[in-house]
C-alpha cells in the first residue's frame, strides 16, 4: 500500500498482487469443490465414445457397471461419428473404437480390447465357398451388401477382396449393421460382417449361414484410445470393464463366428 497519499491506494507491486491473489482464491475454491465431489464417486464426470458396432452390444453392460462409479456420464455413438477429433478436442475423455492410432502419435494412447473375425454372412441355405474360385462364383451370382465406405471394417473387407482379386456386383451400401443384415436374412444378398456386429443386428446362426473366408480369417480389432496427458485412474478403471464385458459376451459371439469360432479373444496389454 502507498500510505504517502490520501486515501492510501495499491502500488504496481500491490495491485499485481490483488489480481493474481484473486485468481489463487478462485482456483482454490474450484479445487475443493473438485475434491468434494469425489467424496460421492470414484470418477465425478466421463465422457466416453463408442462406434456404434460395439456400442449396442456393451453399453447395457457397461452403464450398470459404471453407475455406481460415475456422477455424471456422457455417451457418444454413432455409426461414423468421427471420434477421434472430439478425443483431439477434449470433448470425449476416451474412445472404444475399431479405429487404429498411428504409430507415430505419441500424444495418444491406445489399448487393445478384443478381437473378432470377419466373416462371411450369407443368405440361409446358400452353400458356403470352399475357395477363391467358388467365392468368384458367389460374387457373380448374388449382390454383395456393403458397409459404408467410411467405415474401418469397409476397409478391412476391401482390402480382403482386393487382395484375391475377387469383383462384387451391387450397390446397395450402408452404415447401419441392422438394416445390412436384414437384407441378407431376407435373401436379398450377402455381406461380410463380424460376430459383434451380427450380434448387434439381432440375428443368430439359425437366421444366416455363417462361413469364414478361403484360406486367409481378417481380424479387427477394437480399442480404448486416450490422450496422454487425459491419462488417470478412470481410464483404466473403464478398460477393465470393457474386457469384462467382452469376456462374459464371448460364448455368444463365438456362436456368430462360424468356423473362427477361436479367433473371438478378448486381448490384454
Amino acid at each position: 500500500m502507498d500510505r504517502s497519499v490520501r486515501p492510501p491506494r495499491l502500488t504496481p507491486g500491490g495491485e499485481y498482487l490483488r489480481k493474481r491473489g484473486r485468481g489463487l482464491m478462485h482456483q482454490i475454491d474450484d479445487l475443493q469443490q473438485g475434491i468434494a465431489s469425489y467424496k460421492a464417486y470414484d470418477i465425478p464426470q466421463l465422457r466416453l465414445g463408442i462406434v456404434e458396432s460395439v456400442a449396442n452390444a456393451l453399453l447395457p453392460f457397461l452403464v450398470r457397471k459404471l453407475s455406481s462409479s460415475v456422477g455424471a456420464l456422457s455417451i457418444t455413438s454413432g455409426t461414423t461419428h468421427p471420434l477421434g477429433p472430439e478425443l483431439r478436442a477434449g470433448d470425449l475423455d476416451m474412445t472404444i473404437t475399431s479405429e487404429q492410432m498411428a504409430d507415430q502419435d505419441e500424444a495418444m494412447v491406445q489399448k487393445p480390447l478384443f478381437a473378432e473375425p470377419v466373416v462371411m454372412v450369407l443368405p440361409k441355405g446358400t452353400t458356403p465357398p470352399r475357395d477363391w474360385a467358388e467365392m468368384e462364383d458367389l460374387a457373380a451370382k448374388l449382390d454383395f451388401i456393403r458397409y459404408g465406405h467410411r467405415r474401418r471394417l469397409s476397409q478391412i473387407i476391401k482390402h480382403q477382396f482386393d487382395r484375391f482379386g475377387v469383383e462384387t456386383r451391387g450397390n446397395l451400401e450402408f452404415d447401419s449393421s441392422v438394416a445390412l443384415l436384414d437384407l441378407v436374412k431376407s435373401g436379398q444378398g450377402w455381406a461380410a460382417s463380424t460376430p459383434l456386429c451380427i450380434l448387434c443386428g439381432g440375428l443368430t446362426e439359425k437366421d444366416v449361414e455363417i462361413a469364414t473366408f478361403p484360406e486367409i480369417t481378417p481380424i479387427r480389432s477394437i480399442n480404448a484410445i486416450w490422450m496422454r496427458e487425459r491419462e488417470d485412474t478412470s481410464v483404466h478403471m473403464v478398460t477393465d470393464m470393457c474386457r469384462s464385458i467382452f469376456g462374459e459376451l464371448t460364448p455368444r459371439l463365438a456362436r456368430r463366428a462360424g468356423a473362427a469360432a477361436d479367433r473371438v479373444q478378448v486381448l490384454t496389454d
